[in-house]
């Protein structure tokens, strides 16, 4: 007994510090097997969800063909436009064309169809229809889809020259009608399409303010009626053209 004693005093403080690594060496195993066992479980339930066929998530998918609340969409939205629509003239439809219908979210807010404002252009007064959207996905009722529009809508029924320059094309578009471009002094080529009747000819050089025909049909955009889709680019890029 004295033996033991004497054991116990001599070495009984490495024999608790044994116990407490004993403790911790069990509390964390038990703490690794739950770990283990939470995870098994998980795989478990995707496992037979998968195999069911069932979602794991509670969580649904966001239709990507709802609008976002601030874009004016028609009340009933028409068919896609016919095919004869798609076939655009080539280099005119490269130039004019908007960007196609988008399969994601818009989750972005689109331009106001309803902005009102005038080029500040000498001898132009077209009411703003339509603005000019940049990147921003906006509806189209008459080709039925989410598209970017590259240009502004007029609703002046005399076209006049916002910008002096050459004439350098003149072309009918399935997309667009007829169109006028203009070649200003900076390089900007001015489109304006839709046009009814053409008061130029093609290399003529034309002033700020100078008739250039009357607006007409724009296929593209044939449920606003007739107006005249303006457009303004530099170097394959889209500008504003009511802020150049």
């Amino acid at each position: 007994m004295n033996s033991i004693k004497a054991f116990l005093k001599a070495k009984g403080l490495y024999l608790v510090c044994l116990a407490l690594v004993f403790a911790a060496t069990i509390t964390g195993i038990a703490a690794i097997r739950s770990v283990v066992r939470g995870v098994e479980d998980l795989t478990r339930i995707q496992k037979q969800a998968l195999e069911e066929g069932t979602d794991v998530w509670d969580s649904p998918d966001a239709a990507v063909n709802q609008p976002a609340q601030d874009v004016p969409v028609a009340t009933a939205q028409p068919s896609p436009a016919p095919s004869a629509a798609g076939s655009a003239s080539s280099s005119l439809q490269q130039g004019a064309g908007q960007s196609g219908s988008a399969s994601g979210g818009t989750g972005s807010s689109a331009a106001s169809s309803a902005q009102q404002g005038t080029l500040p252009h000498a001898g132009w007064n077209g009411k703003v229809s339509q603005a000019f959207s940049g990147n921003t996905l906006v509806y189209n009722p008459t080709l039925g889809d989410w598209r970017t529009h590259n240009g502004t809508d007029y609703t002046a029924e005399q076209v006049t020259a916002v910008a002096a320059g050459t004439v350098t094309a003149i072309a009918d578009d399935a997309l667009w009608g007829r169109v006028v471009e203009v070649t200003d002094a900076q390089d900007r080529v001015w489109r304006y399409c839709g046009l009814e009747e053409v008061a130029v000819t093609q290399r003529e050089k034309v002033t700020t303010g100078a008739r250039l025909g009357t607006t007409g049909n724009v296929p593209a955009e044939a449920q606003q009626g007739s107006h005249l889709h303006l457009e303004c680019r530099k170097a394959g890029a889209c500008l504003d053209p009511e802020k150049n």
